[in-house]
């Protein structure tokens, strides 16, 4: 039984190791046969992967405070919408989460790994933070709440990034509704 112990712990031990992403050493033999030690990762490049992760990091930073903005733009979907100081208090709330938004999407920074997309990613970036100063000012100004031209810088930005996603084999998504949750 402590046999069967034991060499289940050892397995699991191996298997961990195996699926370790941690760096380790290795010996390289060179085409002259000498050796020479290189540290290289297990894994090749991962572009999907760091794509992923940074895409997701956008929908994690604005949802981080957008919660106001989305329950402004979806008071249309209400059995029983709010109106005069309630709907006001609301805008204003929104105006400030659109602004805090905006501000988190200019604190992104694109990571090494994906320098390859950076121009494009940067360009999807700035729009999204158009959209969200577009939002904070149509909330700011007085009369009807238009959405519709930062909807449209949103969907700009979405394109750009469903670029970059097809580029490293991954599937479209849309930043824009990740974020209106």
């Amino acid at each position: 039984m402590m046999k069967k112990l034991l060499l289940l712990i050892a397995s699991l031990s191996l298997v961990l190791a195996a699926c370790s992403e941690d760096k380790e050493e290795k010996k390289v033999t060179t085409t002259e046969g000498t050796k020479s030690e290189e540290t290289t990762s297990e894994g090749k490049a991962n572009p999907a992967g760091d794509m992923m992760k940074f895409y997701l990091s956008i929908s994690q930073s604005i949802n981080a405070v957008d919660a106001d903005l989305n329950a402004y733009e979806n008071v249309g979907t209400l059995e029983v919408p709010p109106e005069g100081a309630e709907l006001k208090k609301m805008q204003d709330a929104a105006k400030t989460a659109a602004e805090n938004a905006a501000v988190k999407v200019e604190e992104l920074e694109v990571p090494a790994e994906l320098k390859d997309h950076q121009e494009t990613i940067d360009s999807a970036l700035n729009k999204i933070q158009e959209a969200y100063t577009m939002k904070a000012d149509a909330l700011a100004a007085e009369g009807e709440v238009v959405l519709d031209e930062a909807r449209a810088k949103f969907e700009e930005a979405d394109a750009e990034l469903n670029k970059v996603l097809k580029e490293v084999d991954l599937a479209e998504s849309s930043i824009a509704s990740e974020v209106a949750q």
